[in-house]
This record gives structure tokens, C-alpha cells and sequence, in this order.
């Protein structure tokens, strides 16, 4: 009976070193396959970064377009019709813009006659920038009435509205402006010169609608002519 026992016990030990043997093996080999696992998502990420800055922003003007966002995620051009569309599109924003620029000037002179804020010059030679007056001085003179604070805070509703125009234009202006910014930034030949073309059509063509109109569509001619 002892020796039975003794043997019993022995096989039972046995038995319980080849079960941890077993468990060790089995968390030795899910060890490996998580790590082979690990190793293979670390690899296909690394593929994907590398695929994602294969696809990054270019950093130079080139001619391809294909497949490229502009300013919008799904705004791409598959094919050439897809590309003259995307052209058509910035030519006429740029144009646009310049159109917001001059109803800007126009709205000043002719509407709200906001002299004050107009460049309107006769002659060259009687530029307000070649007067002799001290600015610094005219200024103290304008800063010591107390109603100029009140009149820049406190306008009346008038101006308020005016103001509320004004803002709008400021606003739609900045937004096209930063938005055409960007199409230029995708550095395509393509978009690139749909962006100056549109301003510069549009800089020919406000600048004759304001010569038959009697608009001066720039505001800063002085600086300009200096």
C-alpha cells in the first residue's frame, strides 16, 4: 500500500509539472503570435504612414492633378472635365473677389459718400500724402474733441447698418481670399493659374467698370505713386 501510494504521488506530480509545462508552452506561443501580430499592425502602419506621405501635400508646382483635393476633401478631379471644372470654379471665386473689393470702393463713395475713407485724386501733384501739414498734429487736434470716442463707440444706427454691410463684405472677402490661398497651395500648374487669371480679368474688368462709373477701386493710389 506505501508503495503505492508512493508511486501515485509521483505520477500525480508528474503530471502537475507537465501541465505547467503545457501552460508555460502555450502562453510562450500566444506570447509570440501577439507579438507577431504586433510586429505585422507596427509594419502596416509604418506601410500607411508611408503611403500617407507618398500622398502628402506637394511641395513644389507640378502638372498632375489627378486624384488631388482642393480646398475640400472631395473636391478632386478624377479626369481633365473634372480639372477644368475645379478651374472654372476658382477662376470665377478669384474674379469674384475682386468684384467684392470694388463693390467695397463703390458702396464708400457713391452710397455711404464716406469721403473721408475715398482716395479720390485729381492730380497726381495734389496728393493728400504731399501735404505739408504735420499728420501727428492733425491727429492731437482730432483726439482732443470729446466727441470722437463717442462717435467710434457710439455711432448712430445709420452707420450701425453701415457697419453691418461693411462687415459682411470684410467677412465674404476673407474667406475667398484664404480659400483661393489654399487651391494655390496644392502647388497644381492647373489651379495655380486659375487664381491669377481670375484676379487678373477680374482687376481689368472693375477697373473699367469703375472708370464709366466714377469709382476709384483703389484705396491706397498715394502709397502706391510713392
Amino acid at each position: 500500500m506505501t508503495t503505492y501510494f508512493r508511486h501515485a504521488g509521483h505520477d500525480h506530480s508528474e503530471s502537475s509539472s507537465t501541465v505547467v509545462d503545457l501552460m508555460a508552452s502555450m502562453s510562450t506561443t500566444t506570447g509570440s503570435a501577439t507579438s507577431t501580430e504586433t510586429g505585422m499592425s507596427d509594419m502596416t502602419g509604418m506601410s500607411d504612414m508611408s503611403d500617407s506621405s507618398h500622398m502628402g501635400m506637394n511641395m513644389y508646382f507640378t502638372s498632375s492633378y489627378l486624384s488631388y483635393p482642393v480646398i475640400f476633401r472631395d473636391l478632386k478631379a478624377s479626369n481633365k472635365g473634372g480639372a477644368f471644372g475645379i478651374f472654372c470654379v476658382l477662376f470665377f471665386a478669384a474674379f469674384f473677389l475682386k468684384g467684392l473689393f470694388f463693390l467695397s470702393a463703390y458702396l464708400e463713395q457713391k452710397v455711404f459718400h464716406n469721403v473721408q475713407n475715398s482716395v479720390i485724386i485729381q492730380e497726381v501733384d495734389n496728393c493728400a500724402c504731399d501735404d505739408d501739414s504735420d499728420p501727428e498734429k492733425v491727429l492731437t487736434e482730432k483726439t482732443k474733441n470729446p466727441h470722437v470716442l463717442r462717435q467710434i463707440f457710439f455711432p448712430p444706427v445709420g452707420e450701425l447698418g453701415k457697419d453691418f454691410i461693411r462687415l459682411i463684405i470684410a467677412f465674404v472677402s476673407a474667406m475667398f481670399g484664404y480659400a483661393l490661398m489654399l487651391a494655390v497651395m496644392t502647388f497644381s500648374l492647373v489651379y495655380f493659374f486659375a487664381v491669377v487669371l481670375g484676379i487678373a480679368f477680374g482687376e481689368v474688368f472693375f477697373n473699367r467698370v469703375g472708370i464709366v462709373l466714377g469709382t476709384n477701386k483703389n484705396s491706397a493710389l498715394c502709397g502706391d505713386l510713392h
